[in-house]
């Protein structure tokens, strides 16, 4: 055999394992998106008013990187929303304005007063901080100190920003905004109602699980703030 065949069945070998690596490569990464996908969809099953999205890592290699990216974010996510339906679940915010609290806090409010500081505080922080995880530049950028191949960047935003996933946060971020509003003027108004009955302590009484006033002019105070608190002035 001459040297120049030699070559030709070397080459042709080489040109074949090139092809067959080459081929590996791309099936290898079709399969591994293809996992990550479907993990990413499953998401969507999960309920975030009560479910953990940080789950077992099934891709791997870049994509799992991808992965625990999203599902870390999603995470952070559904726990501060946890975290919220928690405090506005609360017994104590859910009975802050009753007859029983009166009886009980009244007439100094002094845990009253303690709790309606305290829970401000703590809901705005988390309600801030799931505002600012709707907004789309923090979302797609979450990924940069992770990875800075363009293709997976893509891919990661891809994953994250679908047009439904995108309209939800919109939708979500709306939503947050209105019941941060909402939230906080029922926290003012309350700590002006009792800021009220404790000036006006000598002239108010529980009865009959009813506050009572002893003129109409305080009980339409009382009603005005109550009111405010509804929504309905």
């Amino acid at each position: 055999m001459t040297n120049r065949k030699k070559f030709f069945i070397v080459f042709i070998f080489i040109l074949i394992d090139s092809f067959l690596l080459i081929s590996f490569l791309v099936i290898r990464d079709a399969t591994l998106e293809n996992t990550l996908r479907k993990e990413i969809a499953s998401l969507q099953t999960l309920d975030i008013t009560k479910d953990c999205y940080n789950t077992k890592i099934k891709s791997r290699g870049n994509y799992a990187l991808i992965e625990k990216t999203i599902k870390t974010y999603l995470d952070n996510y559904a726990k501060n929303f946890q975290e919220i339906l928690n405090i506005l679940n609360d017994d104590n915010f859910k009975n802050l304005l009753s007859a029983n609290n009166y009886l009980q806090d009244g007439p100094n409010f002094t845990h009253s007063f303690s709790y309606i500081n305290d829970t401000k505080i703590a809901f705005n922080k988390k309600i801030d901080n799931l505002i600012l995880d709707c907004n789309e530049e923090k979302i797609k950028n979450y990924i940069n100190t992770v990875l800075v191949d363009p293709y997976y960047i893509n891919l990661y935003q891809e994953l994250m920003l679908t047009e439904n996933t995108t309209q939800e946060f919109i939708e979500s971020r709306k939503i947050l905004e209105e019941t941060k509003t909402k939230i906080n003027n029922i926290l003012d108004v309350s700590k002006d109602l009792f800021t009220f009955l404790k000036a006006t302590s000598s002239n108010w009484k529980i009865e009959n699980g009813e506050i009572k006033f002893q003129t109409q002019e305080l009980l339409n105070e009382y009603i005005k703030y109550t009111n405010q608190i509804l929504n309905k002035e």
